[in-house]
């Protein structure tokens, strides 16, 4: 479905240039859930935005492939983009306060999707077109705001954002997202803004995308619980870089890199016995002071000279587990 080989994406800033996403790869298939996990400002959103060439200015892509159904996404035209995005891959984006237009009404930003890449099922089939066009449009739109969960979709229809909870708009925002039926779904930290019951409830809503229609979806969070539930594979970031992926379970009960080791040592666990939490020492990577070693190395507490005098391989342990660490 989705493979991405050796992607660059720079900032040019008065520091110099910023790697934020520096030789990922990554390949996501069909029907399969994949997350992307990490500390703040690892990259995990801009590769989300780079798969959709949505980079903002100054930031652009300088090397790498992004491969869709076999079409390499960074060689189409603005216009093959656009016919793209929202048909074929649809994007989740992390705050849905800012994301939906507040002078527009709900139900007709769910529309515009459907009035852009037109009324058509996943098999091609045409949506009732013995009715006209704007009339089927909004039915599809209450079907789809029935989908996801959100009630009296004939009133709602009508409402603006404001009118809508922070869990209503977040729905709304993947009505939006599945209007046209994609075959690939980038969720941004969907659950950032919202309350534990309500992030179960937007997960579960996923899942049951991912189910029944065969969506892939790539999930960004830095919450590893989340991505332990819902997640076939996780990739693990750190300054841009993926330093370990593989199955669930190999990530999460035989992690490889110490920074893997360190994200699940934080985590604060619920049990009869206390367990302290350990915290990564030292600070994020700064990007523009990357030296040729592992970013991660200053904040390893296994970190030899190994570990920063050369370009660390990312190589594969076990299959389908990778891993980029030089003790490995």
């Amino acid at each position: 479905m989705l493979t991405i080989n050796n992607l660059e994406m720079v900032f040019e800033t008065t520091r110099g240039r910023l790697k934020a996403i520096n030789n990922v790869d990554f390949a996501v298939a069909p029907g399969e859930i994949v997350g992307l996990v990490g500390e703040s400002g690892c990259g995990k959103s801009a590769t989300l935005l780079s798969i959709m060439r949505l980079v903002p200015y100054p930031g652009k892509i300088t090397r790498g492939e992004v491969l869709f159904q076999g079409e390499n996404l960074l060689s189409k035209s603005q216009r093959e983009m656009r016919q793209i995005r929202g048909k074929e891959i649809a994007m989740v984006f992390q705050d849905p306060m800012t994301t939906l237009n507040p002078v527009y009404k709900v139900g007709e930003q769910i529309r515009e999707s459907l009035r852009i890449h037109g009324l058509v099922h996943g098999d091609g089939r045409p949506w009732r077109l013995d009715r006209p066009r704007r009339r089927t449009e909004q039915q599809r739109v209450m079907e789809l705001m029935r989908e996801v969960g959100i009630p009296s979709p004939e009133e709602r229809y009508w409402e603006y954002p404001h009118q809508f909870s922070g869990g209503m708009q977040q729905r709304a925002i993947i009505a939006i997202a599945l209007a046209c039926e994609p075959k690939l779904l980038l969720a941004d930290e969907p659950t950032t803004a919202l309350d534990v019951t309500i992030q179960a409830q937007i997960l579960q809503l996923l899942k049951r995308i991912n189910e029944e229609h065969g969506t892939s979806i790539v999930i960004v969070t830095h919450d590893l619980g989340v991505a332990a539930e819902f997640c076939h594979k996780i990739a693990v970031m750190y300054a841009g870089r993926i330093m370990e992926q593989g199955s669930t379970s190999q990530v999460l009960e035989t992690p490889l890199h110490p920074y893997t080791e360190g994200l699940l040592k934080s985590i604060p666990r619920i049990g009869k016995h206390k367990v302290k939490i350990e915290p990564i020492p030292g600070n994020v990577a700064d990007l523009a002071n990357l030296g040729a070693g592992c970013a991660f190395a200053p904040r390893c507490p296994q970190s030899k000279e190994v570990c920063t005098d050369r370009e660390i391989p990312f190589k594969e342990i076990e299959n389908g587990h990778q891993v980029r660490c030089q003790l490995c």
